[in-house]
């Protein structure tokens, strides 16, 4: 699992097994131009059965990110072997990500 922050804003990342009660923080970058791709990024490795859901709070307003099937075909409850990508985008919401690292 990964989750990157694309917004200017710090996001709280809540609900991944690591991030603990209080959840965990990803750096924003004001200073990084809207046409840079990539951005501050925090990863886990999630082990508990699918789907997990996980909140993003960013300048006090909460997303849920959405599901994202791990692997198509798999049974339910099970996790799949390709990496799940979030991001928080510019507007400071959690959307769906890429396949793939190298696609942002």
């Amino acid at each position: 699992m990964r989750l990157v922050n694309e917004s200017a804003w710090g996001a709280r990342v809540l609900g991944c097994p690591s991030c603990g009660e209080r959840g965990v923080t990803v750096e924003g970058d004001s200073d990084r131009t809207s046409d840079e791709g990539g951005g501050t990024y925090v990863g886990w490795t999630e082990e508990r059965a699918w789907p997990e859901t996980y909140r993003v709070v960013v300048r006090g307003v909460e997303s849920v990110c959405p599901v994202i099937d791990p692997e198509p075909g798999e049974a339910d409850g099970e996790i799949g072997t390709r990496d799940i990508i979030y991001v928080v985008d510019k507007t400071g919401t959690c959307v769906a990500g890429p396949a793939s690292m190298d696609d942002i």
